[in-house]
């Protein structure tokens, strides 16, 4: 049964991106200090602005959740899995990861999804 799921999922895959390119969706839950969130605003914003400009992500939106203080989601796409590595070898990841590090309530948890649609990166 799992190889049945898995050709299916591989040829809706190849399906989806002919070209072999598969976008990565990652989703990020940051919990930030009380004391630190303005801080980590100004820090996540200039991240997500110096992101945005490099060729291989379509996107990066940061999140806020109204419910719970301190609790950020970050959405970022990515055209693939090699932009995703060579985003966090940018200066900017690495200025923002340390800017941060004290920022933090708890470890980030994170999941990484591929795209099902939009499936044409023009569209993101």
């Amino acid at each position: 049964m799992l190889c049945t799921l898995l050709l299916i999922f591989i040829r809706h895959t190849l399906i989806l991106f002919p070209l072999g390119v598969t976008m990565i969706v990652r989703c990020i839950n940051v919990f930030v200090k009380p004391e630190c969130i303005e801080e980590f605003k100004k820090a996540i914003i200039k991240n997500r602005n110096n992101s945005i400009k490099e060729p291989g992500v379509l996107r990066f939106d940061v999140l806020i959740n109204q419910e719970k203080s301190g609790e950020f989601k970050l959405v970022e796409v990515y055209r693939s899995e090699k932009a995703t590595e060579d985003h966090k070898l940018t200066p900017h990841y690495k200025e923002w990861k340390a800017a941060v590090k004290t920022m933090m309530a708890a470890p980030r948890q994170s999941g990484s999804y591929a795209v099902v649609a939009p499936d044409d990166p023009n569209d993101w």
